[in-house]
């Protein structure tokens, strides 16, 4: 095959290729925007109930933490990451919020009309894995500074008051950096800008895949990755820490494709904070915690996703 006739397949495979695309994906536009409508409201009515409500919760906060992140708010790991970065909330508080934070997930699993058994699978290994995550590493840390510094351990308070001041919730609404974020402006528009951004991604994803799928046996490649013992996971929990909205429509995508298992989209989706750990670097002045806040999401999320992807499905 020279050149030209190379050139040739390229384009014949790619019109193809967006044909097929057009045609899997365009019917999920009214279903995302509902969805999405739907995660709006949500945003826009329960944001600060959220915020509240963590900051109150003492010694249960990794469980509030874990159930709240569960809503589907673009915003709520980026207050999580502002309020540790302020002393008031614990690391593992945090750690349950960002485990079980979804990011695009549950629009995509809704929009392409997932099963609901699948998606209550999902949703019940983020939640059990994110609130065993955060008790198990606020036992550690009390458990540590209890043992090293017994004296200043017993005099300082590590009960928040359940209080937080209207400048303080001010600062940690949302951060999330969305100009079309569903906390502030108009709900239908921001549905309808999240709506095409998210359909365009995966577009461009379905494309690229029955492109290669003509090329390349990139099915049984990428199964061959996420069965791999541990190795996979270890994979998924990398690509997850990438603070985008695209790697968790993509991580949906390819499970509901066939492509990958569902250790593998368990740790990508449990690693896949939003924008929080890129809010946490700005809030929290001690890099050094950070990073380790960034290598316990991930060591937490390749144990946990592994764990429940095996039992779950």
């Amino acid at each position: 095959m020279n050149i030209i006739q190379f050139l040739e397949a390229c384009l014949h495979n790619g019109w193809h290729a967006l044909e097929h695309a057009l045609k899997d994906t365009v019917l999920i536009i009214p279903f995302m925007f509902l969805a999405y409508m739907l995660i709006g409201a949500l945003e826009r009515g329960g944001g600060r109930f959220m915020i509240r409500a963590v900051v109150g919760a003492g010694k249960v906060g990794p469980f509030i933490g874990g159930v709240l992140g569960l809503t589907p708010s673009c915003g709520f790991s980026a207050a999580a990451s502002n309020l540790y970065g302020a002393g008031i909330l614990t690391a593992g508080t945090l750690i349950s919020v960002y485990l079980s934070t979804s990011d695009e997930m549950l629009a995509v699993m809704i929009s392409n009309q997932a099963p609901i058994s699948m998606i209550l699978k999902i949703l019940l290994a983020k939640v059990l894995s994110a609130v065993a995550a955060g008790f198990l590493l606020d036992f550690i840390i009390r458990t540590y500074y209890k043992l090293k510094y017994p004296e200043e351990y017993a005099e300082k308070d590590y009960e928040n008051d359940g209080e937080i001041s209207e400048e303080d919730l001010e600062a940690c609404d949302c951060g999330c950096g969305d100009s079309f974020c569903a906390a502030e402006g108009n709900l239908f528009v921001s549905a309808l800008v999240r709506t095409l951004r998210v359909f365009v991604f995966i577009l461009l994803l379905s494309v690229v895949i029955n492109i290669a799928l003509e090329f390349f046996d990139i099915a049984d490649a990428l199964r061959s990755l996420s069965d791999i013992p541990v190795v996979g996971s270890l994979v998924a929990g990398l690509i997850g820490l990438i603070p985008n909205c695209a790697v968790s429509v993509a991580v949906t995508e390819l499970f509901l494709e066939g492509f990958i298992g569902a250790p593998f989209m368990l740790t990508a989706l449990m690693a896949g904070a939003g924008s929080g750990l890129l809010i946490l670097f700005r809030a929290n002045d001690n890099f050094k915690e950070n990073l380790l806040v960034c290598a316990e999401v991930y060591g937490f999320s390749v144990i946990f996703g592994t764990i429940f992807g095996h039992i779950l499905f």
